[in-house]
């Protein structure tokens, strides 16, 4: 699978806001995240070392954004802050 560097981006601010969250202490880890929401933790482990094969699922972002006021705008498109104010 060719992921566009768009998608790879993406995915990379996915898990730099799952690092803040955790280094926050918002979330204890990402198995903390993935059981929450039903997540097979080892398909996040692989995207996460392989996000230039690996698809992120949308709703994925949409728990981030919804659950824990990660600002879209920077998720999709990166720009300006992490968090929504």
């Amino acid at each position: 699978m060719n992921i566009s560097k768009e998608g790879i981006a993406v995915t990379n601010r996915f898990f730099e806001a799952i690092d803040m969250l955790i280094a926050q202490r918002r979330i204890r880890g990402l198995q903390t995240f993935t059981n929450q929401y039903g997540i097979n933790r080892w398909n996040m482990i692989t995207l996460k070392g392989n996000p230039e094969n690996r698809v992120l699922k949308p709703e994925w972002i949409v728990y981030l954004v919804r659950d824990f006021g990660i600002s879209p705008n920077w998720i999709l498109l990166g720009k300006g802050d992490m968090f929504d104010d």
